[in-house]
């Protein structure tokens, strides 16, 4: 039957039975297995639109890849249609407006190689291998959330291929409903092509902070960390990484599997005052090494990509935090003990701009955090079961010190209740766009608004 479909394309349909089908297939985490019943490779938003309409006519589960980067999968369906957008990875740059027209399969890098030509920028993730769609909906938090807020919170406009099959455009003129909702609440709602996101002056080169501690200094350093980042200016973003190294080839012996903490990030500004404001973090124990200098904004986008490598098994968590207290901070990282598989732990500060944005002005809600968790664990196949058990267990043991046990939804599996509990007030809204532009839940592949009639049963 799909030999109507690819007759209405200008991209292809790909079968299971077709050579590529398997690395078609591919997605960042090997864990998922879900063979999709045909893939569409989409050249541009009429594919996507008659991919669509035809999933819907045969009853198709609809599943949207952009960069296939989401730890949980939800870019792949058992038995359904794929719409793979990663052929639709344009960029092009106004230089005079600072707007970015981007393809919805662009990849970060994609966008960051681009815009880097003019000196411009717009608020991504620090994994280049991420793919823009998926990361905006959700939020898209890097290194310049401090000074220009969130990726989602830069969207200027969106085409958008509705539950429907139609082309629309949301924005602040356009269904306005819509650009509201696609600004944090994922892909409920519907195909993203294009984006139009604002673009700022940064780079081409940059500050980077980057040293390694001791793990056993974790907790001065996080005393000091948490102190520094009451006052800590917006121009600046901070992550803590811990972690066991891995015994690569370029790290000296005696590094291997030492437990560390790295503390990292990006001053995004004048250097000469930037190496005063990251003095103190170079400094809060003695490092093992410290990398820190200014570097070329696009290497430090890609400078992570390393630590979670394709075509492995992964499984993740996330938390917001308003308050962490150094025993609580002693108590995760006991936990982290206990991993039964390789944990990378992440403790993103949040201040700035992307705090001041008012919750309710997008459909991202948690703007008066001070901190995000993220947890990715890689681990082995005979692991899997013992791995989905401690990470559920580590969400449910700190949720209740948590920030309304709210998530970084680009970070964790789709669960009904930390769905909601991440969009706080914003849920009711949400549901209410849901049904107006998805009555059906054609697009449920992802951290799922149910529409009123399923959220009310």
């Amino acid at each position: 039957m799909f030999e109507s479909l690819q007759s209405k394309m200008n991209g292809s349909v790909i079968l299971p039975e077709h050579p590529n089908y398997e690395e078609s297939r591919a997605i960042f985490n090997a864990a998922i297995k879900k063979q999709p019943s045909a893939i569409a490779i989409c050249k541009d938003e009429l594919d996507v639109a008659e991919s669509v309409q035809f999933a819907n006519v045969h009853g198709l589960e609809i599943s949207i890849r952009g960069g296939g980067h989401h730890i949980s999968g939800t870019s792949l369906t058992e038995g359904g249609l794929l719409i793979d957008l990663s052929a639709m990875k344009q960029v092009a740059v106004d230089e005079t407006t600072k707007v970015a027209k981007v393809g919805g399969g662009a990849l970060l890098s994609d966008v960051d190689s681009e815009t880097q030509k003019y000196g411009l920028a717009v608020p991504t993730g620090t994994v280049s291998e991420t793919g823009i769609g998926g990361l905006a909906l959700s939020g898209g938090l890097g290194y310049l959330r401090g000074k220009y807020g969130l990726s989602c919170d830069n969207i200027l406009a969106a085409q958008v291929v509705t539950a429907h099959g139609e082309i629309v455009r949301a924005s602040a003129d356009e269904h306005a409903d819509l650009y509201w909702a696609i600004r944090g609440g994922g892909g409920n709602f519907g195909v993203v092509t294009q984006f139009e996101f604002q673009l700022f002056e940064v780079g081409p080169e940059v500050l980077a902070l980057d040293v390694m501690y001791d793990l056993q200094d974790a907790d001065s350093i996080y005393r000091q960390l948490d102190e520094f980042q009451k006052t800590a200016p917006d121009e600046i973003s901070l992550n803590v990484t811990v972690m066991d190294l891995p015994p690569l080839p370029d790290l000296p012996e005696f590094l291997h599997f030492k437990p560390v903490l790295i503390l990292s990030g990006m001053y995004e500004g004048e250097v000469d005052h930037g190496e005063e404001v990251i003095k103190p973090l170079r400094e809060m124990a003695t490092p093992i090494v410290d990398q820190s200098g200014v570097v070329a904004y696009t290497d430090l986008q890609t400078k992570l990509d390393a630590m979670v490598p394709q075509q492995a098994n992964f499984k993740g968590s996330s938390l917001f935090f308003q308050d962490l207290s150094p025993e609580s901070w002693q108590e995760i990282l006991a936990e982290k003990e206990k991993a039964p598989g390789h944990l990378m732990l992440q403790l993103w500060e949040v201040h700035g701009q992307m705090n001041r944005v008012p919750a309710d002005e997008t459909a991202f809600a948690t703007r008066d955090a001070r901190y995000a968790l993220l947890l990715d664990i890689m681990y082995e196949d005979e692991n899997e079961e013992a791995c989905q058990e401690w990470i559920n267990g580590f969400y449910h043991r700190f949720a209740p010190i948590s920030y309304n046990g709210a998530a970084y939804l680009n970070g964790i599996d789709p669960d009904s209740e930390i769905i909601q509990n991440s969009y706080a007030a914003n849920y009711k809204r949400l549901v209410e766009i849901k049904e107006k532009y998805d009555p059906e839940n054609v697009f449920q592949r992802n951290h799922n608004i149910q529409r009123a009639s399923v959220h009310s049963d």
